[in-house]
């Protein structure tokens, strides 16, 4: 009866409740937004850019080849080394001036040099999709270039024409078989030389390059430190939000719920400034980057842990330390929504909308910027800012319908 008791105790079922609530919320958000990956890695936006009025054909048989829907066609190679930058296409492919009449040149000299532009400053899911479709591409191009200028050698030296010529003129002068015979095979002989070191000649004329903009340096550690640093910042604003909660709390019955609000927000400014100090200075002991890089990642998370305190301190303000069923799913949603490991174009509709109000995303966005290059970092500072503010608004609402209670402690 003991044991039955005890299976029944709030305790035990609390315990099974939490871990059936964060064992299912977990598999459903990351089953579910991860599985773009594969799948909807064609939805990535490219660019194909040729600058060849010859190559017209290569540059239609590149469109047909990708495996993306969304092929960008009509950009001039700056416009798309701009789009490149900003993350609005992950690929650019480029058939540069005089392609197709380097390619004709078999004479060891000129190269014919297709390039593929890849902004390394992405999530790596993206950037290992790049690598490969930019090596799949490059190599088939290689093969049909080897084989077309192939067939144009073997139709200029055939042999099976010399052999003819040869027996014609054994027909005609019976007597000279023998001399030739011996002319034949050394022409037969200089034929084959000359094959082989056309066919060589033909193995240098064609080259690709994978050029590397914004190049993160070798090791996960540095491609997945955007997305790391970000989202340990927004881990510790949800159980920091519902601690400073029972400070604003336990406050507000003796010095009023007003003053105790804004003690609360200079807290929150204060350890927002204060913690990234450390967390961005083991940071930059482990993957090491320049001072100045240090104080911009500094202020990033700086605004970044100012908005995460805030939006976390919503519910727990409502709701107290319930605030934490609320913020803890929305802190999973983030580990998706942040874009720090799928692209934000092919995330599932609910995750994409998400990250407009995800501070993980601009977060990590502007981590990326600083750390290996990109654009727009202030914008995403400004909006950073803007959703801490919103939220200020939005607590101040709450506060002006809240009622003093009695301290949840004694703060004398």
């Amino acid at each position: 009866m003991n044991f039955k008791k005890f299976l029944l105790n709030k305790g035990v079922i609390g315990a099974l409740i939490i871990v059936l609530f964060y064992g299912l919320l977990m598999v459903g958000i990351y089953f579910s937004g991860y599985k773009a990956v594969p799948s909807k890695i064609d939805q990535l936006p490219v660019a194909v850019v040729s600058q060849d009025k010859d190559s017209t054909k290569l540059a239609h048989q590149l469109e047909d080849a990708l495996p993306f829907k969304h092929i960008k066609k009509n950009l001039s190679l700056s416009e798309a080394k701009a789009q490149l930058n900003d993350r609005k296409i992950y690929l650019i492919i480029n058939v540069p001036q005089n392609f197709n009449a380097n390619l004709k040149k078999i004479d060891g000299k000129s190269t014919a040099k297709l390039k593929f532009y890849i902004n390394y400053a992405n999530p790596t899911t993206a950037v290992s999709a790049m690598e490969t479709v930019s090596k799949s591409v490059g190599a088939k191009v290689q093969k049909n270039v080897l084989l077309q200028q192939g067939k144009g050698v073997l139709s200029a030296a055939t042999l099976s024409q010399l052999e003819t010529e040869t027996k014609s003129l054994i027909a005609a002068n019976p007597t000279q078989k023998d001399a030739i015979l011996a002319k034949a095979k050394a022409t037969q002989q200089a034929a084959t030389t000359k094959i082989n070191q056309t066919y060589a000649n033909v193995a240098k004329s064609y080259q690709y390059d994978i050029v590397k903009v914004n190049k993160v340096p070798t090791g996960m550690q540095h491609s997945m430190a955007p997305f790391f640093m970000s989202l340990s910042f927004y881990i510790g604003s949800m159980i920091a939000a519902m601690l400073i909660v029972m400070a604003y709390k336990s406050f507000a019955p003796l010095i009023g719920r007003w003053r105790s609000y804004v003690y609360t927000e200079i807290a929150i400014v204060m350890i927002a400034m204060f913690a990234p100090l450390l967390i961005v200075g083991l940071s930059k002991s482990m993957i090491h980057f320049s001072t100045n890089v240090y104080w911009q990642l500094w202020f990033s998370h700086t605004l970044e842990l100012f908005a995460a305190l805030n939006v976390n301190l919503i519910f727990s303000l409502i709701l107290g330390q319930l605030g934490i069923m609320i913020n803890m799913p929305f802190m999973l949603t983030q580990v998706v929504s942040g874009a720090g490991l799928i692209p934000r174009p092919i995330l599932p509709g609910f995750f994409k909308a998400m990250s407009n109000i995800s501070p993980c995303f601009y977060s990590i966005r502007a981590d990326y910027n600083i750390l290996y290059g990109g654009n727009h970092t202030e914008t995403l500072w400004l909006q950073l800012f803007a959703i801490g503010i919103v939220t200020i608004v939005i607590h101040l609402i709450i506060v002006a319908f809240q009622k003093n209670k009695n301290p949840l402690i004694d703060v004398a």
